[in-house]
């Protein structure tokens, strides 16, 4: 009987140390993703320029955040406008070719070292493209027509 608690409570221990790692790594590897990626709508600036290129599909050798991107030119540089996954697929998709004049209205924030504007808003040929939320979230294609749809009732109070 002797033999059968002591298995048992060493059982017990060792269960417990090795559910107890896995909870503290999962928790420090949250808290420190969720902190760079904050979208500060109050440090949003809007920038205007010419597309001098559109990326489609960001690929490894580029070193470009993930999506697709406007390469947009101002009168202060080169910027690299980040738009998400979905900004330039289905309904109500973003329409730019190199060469147009585009506002873009987002932050800036530092990506893997390297500056990026997360846009929320495009506007091109008088139109604008709510690309992401006041969140930050990018819309996907069918958010994007309900944006449109209650921009096009005036909005609801």
């Amino acid at each position: 009987m002797k033999w059968r608690s002591s298995v048992v409570s060493t059982f017990a221990v060792l269960a417990l140390c090795l559910f107890a790692m896995p909870i503290h790594a999962q928790t420090a590897a949250t808290t420190k993703t969720a902190v760079p990626l904050r979208y500060d709508l109050s440090k949003e600036v809007t920038l205007t320029g010419t597309v001098s290129s559109v990326v489609k599909r960001a690929s490894p050798e580029t070193k470009m955040m993930a999506g697709s991107h406007l390469i947009v030119e101002t009168t202060s540089g080169t910027v690299d406008a980040s738009l998400g996954a979905f900004a330039l697929r289905g309904t109500g998709a973003l329409m730019v070719t190199p060469g147009q004049r585009v506002q873009v209205t987002g932050v800036m924030k530092k990506i893997r070292d390297k500056e990026v504007f997360v846009t929320r808003l495009v506007q091109a040929d008088g139109h604008v493209y709510t690309i992401r939320n006041e969140h930050g979230f990018a819309l996907a294609p069918t958010a994007r027509e309900r944006v449109a749809k209650s921009e096009a009732k005036g909005g609801q109070l």
